[in-house]
């Protein structure tokens, strides 16, 4: 679905369920539009990916409140949770397929449980998406024979295949060398035209970033801080975003 409206995603004093992070986190409250890409860095990674996880209702909050579509995901029963996850897609570079099925099942799942085409129909839109993200492999191999980035690509097209309004990506260029990382900056840059991305680990990649980010937001465990693009973050006076940036 192409979301011509702005999508507003906000986590105000939000802790996560599942302790992934004992830091503090700070009041969020952004807008994603489609043709746009946000990017969440910060000194601590455990602290962004939490953020990312309850944006994109992956866990609920332990406390506070965490909104996307103009729901609270803390208070959703399970069929409404449900179907908010179906309208967002999430790539993660750290997260294994699963290894007793093939790269085309792995793309299928989602939809198989969601979904109410046949399992023709579904296996058709997988190949059509894998066709789209340019894959060169047999689909029907196994991910332990596949390399990196091929993974990466099996991983997209399982985040697409229920045609999100928004990607939530997490470290999408892991792992990959240097014309991977390029290869797989094209993809997402043509995903990003026509859909809002958010994303974490943009800083593995900075290219990507100088290239395609329309917001750029920094977290820490007491502030966030948000920029227009990558420039205007560089120029930023601040002595944490100036640390961040010496490590790069």
């Amino acid at each position: 679905m192409n979301n011509m409206n702005p999508i507003s995603i906000s986590a105000d004093k939000a802790i996560p369920y599942t302790r992934e992070s004992d830091l503090n986190f700070p009041p969020l409250n952004c807008q994603l539009q489609s043709s746009t890409l946000t990017c969440l860095v910060g000194p601590h990674r455990s602290q962004l990916r939490a953020y990312l996880h309850m944006l994109a209702g992956i866990t609920k909050p332990e406390r506070g409140e965490v909104e996307v579509f103009g729901q609270k995901i803390s208070e959703l029963e399970a069929l409404a949770w449900q179907k908010v996850r179906t309208q967002v897609g999430y790539l993660s570079g750290t997260s294994p397929l699963l290894s007793v099925e093939h790269g085309l099942m792995n793309v299928m799942l989602p939809a198989l449980y969601h979904n109410h085409l046949s399992f023709r129909e579904t296996a058709d839109k997988a190949r059509a998406i894998l066709k789209q993200l340019k894959c060169d492999f047999e689909p029907t191999r196994y991910p332990a024979l596949l390399n990196s980035f091929q993974r990466l690509q099996l991983a997209l097209a399982r985040a697409l295949i229920l045609d999100p309004e928004i990607l939530f990506l997490d470290v999408p260029f892991n792992d990959l060398g240097a014309k991977e990382r390029e290869k797989m900056a094209c993809l997402l840059a043509e995903y990003k035209e026509t859909h809002a991305v958010c994303m974490i680990g943009g800083l593995q990649y900075v290219r990507f970033l100088e290239q395609h980010a329309t917001q750029i937001i920094f977290i820490s465990e007491f502030k966030v801080i948000k920029f227009n693009s990558w420039q205007s973050f560089k120029q930023a006076d601040d002595p944490e975003i100036h640390q961040l940036l010496r490590i790069l």
